[in-house]
């Protein structure tokens, strides 16, 4: 891990951490992750650091956006392709 990946406010040490909960369960498939404001309080960041970490869950495959709804994480069964 890089230096900006162990800092709390780093958008990659958010994604690694909720890439770590999806994976061991914590967010099961389809459960609804955190809002950007959420994460934002718990990691002590700005909220646009915490979309960038959730937009990164994305592109990785980890997570989906709902419009208006939030993000959902992906579970094993869920990926596309």
């Amino acid at each position: 891990m890089d230096d900006r990946e162990q800092n709390p406010r780093s958008y990659l040490h958010i994604r690694a951490v909720l890439a770590r909960r999806i994976r061991d369960g914590e967010y099961p498939a389809g459960a609804k992750l955190p809002t950007e404001t959420e994460l934002a309080d718990e990691f002590g960041c700005g909220s646009d650091i915490a979309a960038r970490a959730l937009r990164q869950l994305q592109r990785d495959g980890l997570a989906r956006r709902v419009f208006r709804k939030g993000f959902f994480s992906f579970g094993p069964d869920d990926h596309p392709g």
